[in-house]
């Protein structure tokens, strides 16, 4: 992999040299999307230091803009800290427009890209100009771009690409279709796998929304086996979500706009369940693909999407470890 130094101005300064280490996450939302690059003193040009960036030639995803910089005199290294593009758009928000209780997302999903993106992160990254030919349809309240871009995206079976334009120095962000695969991943095979099948995760919670009393708004959701959620308490007892076998929770938001949004931030506690199958070595695949999982012990079988790629390593030897799930 080809790394290349640019200064605070994007002057670029040469190719990150062998003996430099580099530990980097790419990552959905619930990722930190982050780096650190590890250089000797010897190999270290003080022009590549906070607010410098570094991008791969061959325009793939990995670069990042660096924000803070350490130096071990021990080991006589410059340790440098930095935000991936996925981990700088989640630094940034999305608001309702003013008097408006959401950001409607109603247009060619590349197009809702260049809306959110374009204006924001002074040029570096931008969405594509081409339209994508799928419109996406989405509300959208206060929550960190990325997050909203991905359940923006996700919601019309699409996923988010960044490709580095070298000779414009940007990263364009481009709306793709979601890649599945109908061979199951397991064990037998020889993939690497943490199962965690542990029920103490909340499979009913009580939802209260705004108002006073017999006035309340108040919305119950139980989670099922097949993790499926359904309002019928007649069903979810069928199931054997009752007695011993109940845990519960309770979500508040007296500011939910309507019963959808009550239901959507209720819907995310039922998410603590501890059933969790990752898988640590799947070639191939991109974030936000899908995959047919199953792990034999624990017979935990499910069908996830690849959340995190991690490079590490020398630069003439980096690693790339792909994961699913937690």
């Amino acid at each position: 992999m080809d790394l290349i130094m640019t200064d605070a101005s994007f002057h670029e300064l040469g190719y990150l040299k062998k003996e430099c280490q580099i530990d980097l996450q790419i990552g959905n939302y619930e990722n930190a999307n982050d780096f650190e690059i590890t250089i000797p003193y010897s190999r270290w040009n003080d022009k590549f230091n906070k607010h410098s960036y570094f991008f791969d030639e061959k325009g793939s995803e990995v670069g990042g803009y660096i924000k803070g910089i350490t130096s071990k005199t021990a080991s006589q290294e410059v340790v440098l800290y930095g935000l991936t593009w996925r981990g700088l758009i989640k630094q940034q928000f999305i608001k309702p427009p003013s008097g408006q209780g959401y950001y409607e997302a109603r247009e060619d999903a590349n197009t809702f890209l260049r809306d959110v993106l374009d204006d924001y992160f002074d040029g570096i990254i931008v969405g594509s100009k081409e339209l994508c030919g799928v419109n996406v349809n989405f509300n959208i309240r206060y929550i960190n771009k990325l997050e909203a871009i991905e359940k923006t995206l996700s919601n019309a079976g699409l996923k988010i690409n960044i490709r580095f334009d070298y000779v414009n120095h940007v990263a364009v962000v481009e709306a793709i279709e979601k890649n599945k695969t109908n061979k199951e991943l397991s064990n037998d095979y020889g993939f690497d796998m943490t199962a965690k099948d542990i029920e103490n995760g909340y499979n009913h919670v009580i939802c209260l929304g705004k108002g006073e009393l017999t006035e309340r708004m108040v919305v119950e959701l139980y989670l099922l086996k097949n993790g499926s959620i359904t309002q019928d308490e007649a069903l979810a007892i069928a199931d054997g979500n009752s007695g011993i076998n109940r845990n519960t929770t309770v979500y508040e938001n007296t500011n939910a706009a309507d019963e959808n949004e009550l239901i959507e931030g209720g819907t995310e506690k039922l998410t603590a369940d501890e059933k969790s199958l990752s898988i640590d070595n799947v070639d191939q695949l991109g974030i936000g693909d899908v995959i047919s999982s199953k792990e034999r012990i624990t017979g935990i079988s499910m069908n996830k999407e690849i959340v995190s790629q991690v490079y590490k390593g020398y630069i003439d030897s980096i690693s790339i470890e792909n994961k699913v799930g937690d």
